[in-house]
């Protein structure tokens, strides 16, 4: 049985259980009506009122659950559908993109091989013209989008970049990550976040969730006081005087 079975399953038991109680106290509130019997005392409303509480905290973490689940499973068929998709940034919004792209294919990033009839997609992203806009490429086949991505270093120095083109979810996520860990630490494939820990690991998230986690493995080192900063300095000043003493000649006699 796999989770999504199991999920479903378990919030068929939360809601055959909510209806039974939901009848007996019907039952209780109708009997009380029509009868003399005592009202309920307050340790046994207490005791009823702590397990309903903690029947409706159970159905909402299901529910909380089951939501994020099929959420990344939205997030992954998203990514998916962009698995032959690159996103080229730096190119002059007045040049025609599949031209200009083709260009740069066959000049600097040495793919002379890829035609235009590879290229199934291409145009500008976004409506804001005061700046470059992305241009979005979808190649006919993910072997050349992988020879793409792999000669994106040859891009160097030109001021042209290429990125995967990352749902809002995992574009969030990538953000966060090299905020926390640092721009040289993080870097996506194949639509995943490759996080390289302070421990030399790599670990590969697709989630913010999971990028919580990490974090809390791995916080933060706390900056440097200031007067450990001015202990610094005052070491180096002292080395290089120290430094400049030994190779002073004497003067001359």
């Amino acid at each position: 049985m796999d989770i999504y079975s199991k999920l479903f399953a378990q919030l068929e038991d939360l809601s055959t259980t909510l209806n039974l109680r939901m009848a007996q106290h019907e039952e209780d509130l109708k009997n009380a009506a029509t009868t003399d019997l005592p009202h309920k005392t307050i340790a046994s409303l207490s005791r009823e009122f702590a397990e309903f509480k903690s029947f409706v905290c159970n159905a909402l973490s299901a529910l909380k659950t089951q939501i994020e689940l099929l959420t990344l499973g939205l997030d992954r068929h998203e990514m998916m559908s962009r698995r032959k998709v690159l996103l080229l940034h730096g190119v002059n919004n007045n040049k025609d993109p599949s031209a200009t792209v083709l260009d740069i294919l066959k000049g600097p990033m040495k793919l002379s091989h890829i035609i235009s009839t590879d290229i199934v997609t291409c145009h500008h992203l976004g409506a804001n013209k005061s700046k470059p806009r992305p241009v979005l490429i979808r190649f006919k086949c993910h072997s050349h989008r992988s020879e793409v991505w792999k000669n994106k270093v040859l891009l160097k120095g030109s001021g042209l970049t290429l990125s995967e083109f990352l749902t809002k979810s995992r574009h969030d996520a990538f953000l966060g990550a090299r905020k926390h860990f640092g721009l040289k630490q993080c870097w996506t494939s194949e639509g995943k976040i490759v996080i390289q820990l302070s421990d030399k690991t790599r670990r590969k998230i697709e989630t913010v969730a999971e990028l919580r986690l990490l974090i809390n493995q791995y916080p933060v080192a706390p900056a440097p006081s200031d007067e450990s900063v001015e202990a610094v300095k005052t070491t180096k000043s002292q080395v290089k005087n120290t430094s400049d003493k030994r190779i002073r000649k004497p003067p001359k006699q």
